[in-house]
């Protein structure tokens, strides 16, 4: 009778189980197969590729497109930490019910709520030539500082990322509030007793007690400037001027409906996803190691 019962135990797993088995492997394992095969192809008619060894992969070394969007990336991984640290700074504001706390936490949200080409198509407006910001500065005087924030080789990507720091710091302090909420309000409580000032709490009871959170915070911050970019540099840049906002992601795209090298494309992406794939197995890891 046990064994009859864990069979029908067992079955009842594997088919409740089978489901997301089935969608994994036909939405993710069959196109990460496919784009395999083509990174090893090149287009011989519009309908035909056909075999070309490693010729894409060495094409990808010498691409000084691909050298300018490695660039652009490290930039954003030098800008990594303010996404990790402006989410966290607002949430402890909001947790420590500051002044105006109501008001931030009905609309810190809101950013994040807007569509990403909405907001690309807003700054590009607002910080555009003859925008609201720089009729501002030619107002007071300040008409040395009216730059072209998106169209100048050396701000542009800069101001992108500064604009996708804007539209998801809110999403990044509500998944840190959800943490502190977490917390034991007797740390708090016995802090306080303590005479500890609010820097020190933040330092040493919230912190150490959301090193995950962060951790997670951060593995989606790192994949989300390498694969989220695209509708942000299809309003705001089109990634110009030059190749001064190019990231891999958008030369993919370019690539495959611009130039119809579906090998070459592939060959990108399947590299984004190994870069990518290091990059987050190396914070998931730091993240274990410090939690143990």
């Amino acid at each position: 009778m046990k064994k009859s019962l864990r069979r029908s135990d067992s079955v009842a797993g594997v088919l409740l189980f089978l489901p997301a088995v089935v969608i994994v492997i036909v939405f993710k394992g069959v196109p990460l197969i496919t784009g395999f095969y083509l990174s090893f192809t090149r287009p011989a008619s519009i309908f035909k590729n056909v075999f070309a060894g490693l010729a894409n992969y060495s094409r990808l070394v010498n691409d000084e497109i691909v050298h300018a969007a490695l660039i652009n990336v490290l930039k954003s991984i030098v800008i990594l930490p303010a996404y990790i640290l402006v989410p966290l700074f607002v949430a402890f504001l909001l947790y420590q019910r500051v002044k105006g706390w109501q008001f931030f936490r009905a609309t810190y949200l809101f950013s994040y709520l807007l569509s990403p080409v909405m907001v690309g198509y807003i700054f590009s407006f607002v910080l555009g030539n003859d925008g609201p910001v720089n009729s501002l500065l030619r107002t007071i005087g300040l008409g040395k500082l009216a730059i072209q924030w998106f169209g100048n080789t050396s701000s542009a990507m800069w101001m992108v990322l500064a604009v996708v720091l804007w539209t998801w710091f809110g999403l990044g302090a509500l998944i840190y509030l959800a943490a502190m909420a977490s917390i034991s309000e007797d740390l708090f409580e016995s802090a306080t007793l303590e005479g500890a000032t609010p820097r020190q709490v933040l330092a040493h009871v919230i912190i150490p007690h959301i090193v995950p959170t962060i951790s997670y915070w951060g593995v989606i911050c790192t994949a989300g400037l390498f694969l989220w970019l695209f509708p942000f540099l299809y309003a705001l840049t089109e990634g110009g001027p030059g190749y001064a906002t190019m990231m891999p992601e958008y030369y993919i795209y370019l690539t495959t409906t611009k130039f119809v090298d579906p090998g070459y494309a592939s060959a990108l992406g399947i590299s984004l996803f190994i870069l990518i794939a290091i990059l987050s197995s190396f914070q998931v890891r730091m993240m274990y190691s410090r939690e143990g």
